[in-house]
């Protein structure tokens, strides 16, 4: 079952392998664009290429397995050079055996009938050694026409292989060690060689039979184990002989020295002379290849024959007295089956791994009649010493007509392998097969070759029928010129991605030629042509006056075209002329004001190129580089050779930049900014520098323009160093573009790593005058370099040391000095190393001083705080950092200037980061205390209504006005009689204070003073104190109805609760969001606190009305029953409000009875402040409370 299953898995498997195969060529074939028949033509020839892959296999296997016979024979010198000495002389005595039969049967009569290798049947004996053969062969007494080969015999017998040339046959025998290998190794390989040899000179008939010789002694004493394992042995010599000469040839087994069986020598004395030349065996006249049943068969026959025969000897007249071992000799004969059948079913047996060869009869001989013959019966009866010992005759019993008249009559018998017929069979069927498949699959793409070819040549004619007809109008034509170059790409591509052999049809080739030629001629003629011609007419009209940029743009362009000209010339490919400057296109629009769309610019530059690589005619190239020379020549000449006109090409040039503030600064533009050219920049200067060498490239003589180029160099030198001062000036001005806080912490963050406006900038200055540094008068170059010089030693120094090693530092610096006075000679030399290494200092302390200040951009806190202690100098312990990058600052100029003249531009550039931390921490500081004076002092007058009572709440002696003004604020404001309270200037910079909030404080503490004056008069005076609230009661209905918010809010709220704190009850209104009513019974004697909430999501906001008139001055905020409020009214949850999108709160409610409430409460109120007898003042003199400290930069 498992076996069942794992064979429909595999053809399962097969079917996929298949199916995939399959559709993935179709895929190929529909991906490529080819036609669908195509696959089958790929299948096709894929199977041919299988097939014959499958038949190159077979063949090299098949060769394989003659490999070592071929390779002997193509290297038998070599091989014989190799071995040792005894192995050489063996090897060549082999060989020289095989040349001399060889030679002798050249040299024989055998060649008036025909080969003389072939006229005669070759036959093989093989068999161990001292098993008789040599013995049989001579004892057959054969006519012979030669004389006997020379013979060389071992110890064993034949030492390698003896030549019987006899004629009925040729009869090769072989040592009997390559039947039975005494030395593996050796023998073997010297076995194979004789096989070598023997394929080397019979190829087409190598045998016709082999005789395999079996000792009688041997099958008489041997054991069937033995017997069978040297059957194996002979049989693989026998599946040797048949692989390597790919033929079946008839074996017969010859039993030898049967003079040993006993009375085998009596029986044949009674014999006639003539019978004993007789053959004694039997044939397997049906070549069955059942060794037992033919075995069977033969030795019953045998011993029947005779037992007949021994009863007709016994009844022949004078027979005289038998001897017993004539009488015995039919039984001692049987008593060869076992040993027999042993070794015939080793050698013969059927297995599926060999072919199994042709037994083609068994025989029994006897070569010479000598030693004691064996007797089984003698054994039994326990006389085995009473053996005979044979008189030693030569008589060859049963041996003529074996090998004259059997082993030739076989001849016929010789026939290919089973192997070698299938071999041949499938090599023939599957070359043809292959043969066939791929001649079908060279047909199928030889039609796919010109249905491909067709397919283009349709293709391109769909698309252009005849060649472009161009309009003469720009724009139009060079679309319509640029979709006629992709159409001819298109060809090109599927020309070249031609994957298969065109088999000559190459039409698609030659027609691709054709029409890059037609479109060399059209764009030429009609787009490059018609331009050329403007361009001529525009020149003729150049005047001294015409502009640098109109003189520029078609000086640029000729210059270049000329270069790519020369570049084709040379035979640079489209790569290579696309790495070249190209040259403008903007002036091919016959509109000068309407320079030509880069997109069109674009196609042009490619239509350009194309026209360069598809043009042969190099005559049409250097026509058009001399035409182009000459205009160069005559726009130079009309300017005097003047070259300023690069500076408008450069600054016309698309791929260039200029610098701009909002390279250093970012941030947004902001009005009428300062810009440097891009000629003024070093991109610039290389592209400049480039088209001069494309311009001394272009024209003829480069001499021409030599003077020109001097004098344009020094006058571009001073534009480019002014225009780079007059930048540098206008730096500082970027701080317009920070838009807001976002764009000023990008800016801080930048400080604190060296990397800030001022800073990049002067670094890229230093850069980009780099060329320009030498013989100049600008006194800031020279800063800027110093200035790049210590920043390095700055960076090149450790950490400053500790204030142990303080002094050792000092004194090993002085130590420094005074070597290299000495050894250079000159003092100034120390004073210039001092002077840098106090430059460097002095940067490094600069650098730490802004560091610490650029912290003031983590918290408004850190800014104040900076501030505070910038403000209040005096007191401040250790100094400000603000002080220390001033002192910095002071120190640099002392190093760097050095008796030259001072750069403005330069030390605002330095000073540019120190001002921009100390602008950003005044800013910061002012919001910093208008959140303070919100938290601080507005939170603690919300509610109250009555202006008198908050003046007297925030500016009494400890209000937290006073405290606000007294502590935080303190540092940034100054008080005088004149101006009151007005802002602290320091460093040029005062806190942006909010002008009423400076006023309040200098009228309101006024009045304060007033009030508190009159109230100590009052009292001085016995003035009566306030009434407490008379005995009055109300009561009021409150129904509360849903509360809203506004309606895009994420949450609303699920309930309000009103509650009035009396001391003998207290009164709840819960509201869910349905109609509720409650009667509030309020007494001015016993009722105090209202406190109402609004539960909304997990937060719960609260407003309280304190004391006794609490329940009143919520019915006055309430008013007609509606009150909104908002985030900022619940300070503590404003964010998380925000957050739920919530705008505004409002409340509902339906009152009725409050009006005697609210009039009582006011009523009481203003008979509070007459009973006082106190002058207040009136309210348009009372202060009003600001709502904002200091003008906060973000808001």
């Amino acid at each position: 079952m498992k076996q069942l299953f794992l064979k429909i898995l595999k053809i399962l498997l097969i079917i996929s392998a298949g199916i995939l195969g399959l559709a993935l060529v179709f895929s190929l074939v529909l991906f490529l664009g080819w036609p669908w028949w195509a696959g089958f033509c790929v299948l096709i020839g894929l199977a041919g290429l299988a097939v014959g892959i499958v038949f190159l296999n077979k063949l090299f296997q098949h060769r394989r397995e003659k490999h070592f016979v071929q390779q002997v024979i193509h290297q038998e010198e070599a091989h014989v050079a190799t071995l040792a000495d005894k192995d050489k002389e063996r090897s060549q005595e082999l060989q020289t055996r095989w040349k001399e039969a060889m030679d002798a049967l050249r040299n024989s009569h055998l060649k008036k009938m025909g080969n003389p290798l072939y006229v005669l049947p070759w036959y093989l004996v093989i068999g161990e050694s001292g098993s008789g053969k040599t013995t049989s062969i001579k004892s057959a007494r054969l006519s012979s026409p030669f004389a006997e080969v020379s013979r060389t015999s071992g110890i064993s017998g034949t030492r390698n292989c003896d030549w019987w040339f006899f004629e009925q046959a040729i009869i090769i025998d072989t040592a009997g060690r390559y039947a039975i290998p005494v030395d593996e190794g050796r023998d073997k390989e010297e076995w194979q060689k004789f096989l070598s040899q023997l394929i080397k000179f019979r190829k087409r008939e190598p045998l016709n039979g082999l005789i395999i010789t079996i000792a009688t002694d041997k099958l008489l004493s041997a054991s069937p184990e033995i017997l069978e394992a040297d059957g194996r042995s002979i049989r693989q010599r026998m599946d040797e002989l048949m692989r390597v000469l790919g033929a079946r040839f008839p074996v017969y087994v010859l039993v030898t020295k049967c003079d040993l069986i006993q009375g085998m020598t009596q029986f044949c004395e009674r014999l006639p002379e003539k019978a004993l030349d007789h053959a004694m065996g039997f044939l397997n006249h049906d070549l069955t290849a059942s060794i037992a049943s033919f075995h069977e068969r033969a030795m019953h026959t045998m011993s029947e024959r005779l037992k007949d025969i021994r009863l007709q000897l016994l009844h022949q007249p004078g027979f005289g007295k038998p001897d017993p071992e004539l009488l015995l000799f039919p039984e001692e004969f049987e008593k060869l089956t076992s040993g027999l059948l042993a070794f015939t079913r080793g050698a013969f047996q059927e297995n599926p791994y060999q072919e199994t060869p042709i037994l083609r009869g068994m025989f029994f001989s006897s070569g010479r009649q000598e030693g004691s013959p064996y007797s089984h019966f003698l054994k039994s009866v326990g006389l085995i010493d009473d053996r005979d010992v044979l008189p030693g005759t030569s008589k060859g019993m049963f041996l003529f007509d074996f090998f004259s008249k059997i082993l030739p009559g076989d001849r016929g018998l010789f026939a290919p392998t089973l192997r070698a017929v299938q071999w041949s069979r499938l090599t023939r069927n599957l070359g043809l097969t292959a043969w066939v498949a791929i001649a079908i699959a060279l047909c199928g793409l030889l039609s796919f070759s010109f249905i491909k070819n067709l397919r283009i040549l349709k293709d391109f004619s769909r698309e252009f029928a005849s060649p472009p007809a161009l309009q003469g109008e720009i724009g139009p034509d060079v679309v319509l010129m640029d979709r006629f170059r992709e159409t001819i790409l298109q060809m090109e591509a599927r020309n070249r991605s031609w994957w298969i052999p065109r088999f000559g049809l190459n039409e698609s080739q030659e027609v691709e030629t054709r029409i890059k030629e037609v479109y060399c001629k059209q764009f030429e003629g009609n787009v490059l042509g018609s331009y050329d011609k403007r361009m001529a007419e525009r020149m003729t009209g150049f005047t001294v006056s015409t502009p640098d940029q109109a003189l520029g743009q078609h000086l640029a362009h000729l210059i270049r075209r000329v270069n790519l000209l020369r570049g084709r010339l040379n035979g640079e490919d489209l790569s290579m002329l696309q790495a070249r400057p190209q040259p403008g296109y903007a002036t091919f629009s016959p509109d000068e004001s309407h320079p030509l769309m880069p997109e069109l610019q674009g196609r042009l530059e490619h239509l350009y190129q194309f026209d360069l690589i598809w043009r042969k005619d190099p005559g049409r190239v250097n026509q058009e580089i001399a035409y182009l020379q000459t205009w160069i020549k005559q726009l130079l000449a009309m300017k005097q050779n003047d070259l300023s006109c690069l500076i408008a090409m450069v600054n016309a040039d698309p791929s260039l930049t200029g610098v701009t503030l909002a390279d250093f600064w970012g941030g947004v533009p902001a009005r009428k900014e300062v810009a440097i050219p891009p000629a003024y920049t070093l991109k610039g200067k290389e592209a400049i520098d480039v088209y001069i060498k494309e311009m001394e490239t272009a024209i003829t003589d480069p001499l021409v323009i030599a003077g020109a180029k001097q004098e344009f160099r020094k006058s571009y030198k001073k534009s480019y160093l002014d225009a780079w001062e007059a930048f540098g000036a206008q730096v500082p001005s970027g701080i317009q573009r920070l838009a807001g806080k976002t764009d000023w912490h990008k800016v801080i963050d930048r400080i604190a790593i060296g990397q800030d406006p001022y800073f990049s900038f002067l670094s890229r200055l230093k850069n980009e005058i780099a060329p320009f540094t030498e013989n100049t008068d600008r006194g800031w170059v020279g800063l800027v370099n110093n200035f790049d010089t210590a920043k390095q030693d700055a960076a090149g120094q450790d950490v400053l040391p500790k204030a142990g090693l303080l002094s050792q530092a000092a004194e090993k610096g002085k130590n420094i000095f005074s070597q290299v006075e000495k050894t250079t000679g000159k003092p100034d030399a120390a004073k210039m190393i001092e002077s840098r290494l106090e430059a460097a200092a002095a940067l490094k302390n600069y650098q730490k001083a802004l560091f610490e200040l650029s912290k003031a951009a983590v918290s408004r806190k850190e800014a104040y705080e900076i501030a505070a202690k910038a403000f209040a100098e005096d007191s401040a312990n250790p100094p400000s950092p603000f002080i220390t990058a001033d002192k910095s600052i002071r120190a640099l100029q002392t190093f760097f200037q050095n008796g030259a003249a001072p750069s403005k531009m330069f030390w605002d550039l330095i000073s540019g980061p120190r001002q921009l931390l100390w602008d950003f921490v005044c800013r910061e500081t002012a919001c910093y205390l208008d959140k303070l004076w919100e938290e601080k002092v507005l939170v603690e007058i919300e509610g109250i209504t009555s202006p008198e009572e908050v003046n007297a709440l925030i500016l009494g002696e400890k209000g937290p006005a006073m405290d606000f003004l007294k502590g935080p604020v303190a540092p940034f404001i100054d008080r005088n009689l004149k101006r009151g309270f007005y802002a602290r200037n320091v460093m040029e910079r005062e806190i942006a204070f909010n002008p009423d909030f400076l006023s309040y404080f200098t009228r309101g503490t006024k009045d304060v003073r007033a009030a508190q004056a009159e109230k100590a008069m009052a009292a001085r005076q016995g003035s009566p104190a306030p009434e407490a609230p008379s005995q009055f009661s109300q009561s009021v209905t409150i129904k509360g109805m849903p509360t809203d918010v506004n309606p895009d809010a994420a949450t609303r709220p699920h309930a309000t609760h009103l509650e009035l704190q009396c001391t003998d009850k207290s009164t709840h209104l819960i509201n869910l969001n349905y109609p509720i009513r409650k009667i509030f019974d309020w007494s001015a004697q016993t009722c105090g606190d209202v406190v109402f909430t609004i539960e909304i999501g997990t937060m719960v906001l609260t407003k309280k009305y304190n004391g006794n008139w609490g329940f009143p001055m919520f019915l006055s905020d309430i008013g007609s029953g509606t009150k909104r409020w908002y985030p900022k009214d619940f300070p503590e949850f404003e964010a998380a409000l925000k957050r739920e999108n919530i705008q505004y709160i409002q409340v509902n409610f339906q009152i009725e009875g409050q009006e005697p409430v609210i009039a009582f409460y006011k009523k009481t109120l203003m008979a509070q402040k007459a009973a006082k007898g106190l002058s207040s003042p009136k309210a348009s003199d009372i202060p009003k409370v600001p709502r904002n400290a200091a003008i906060c930069w973000d808001q």
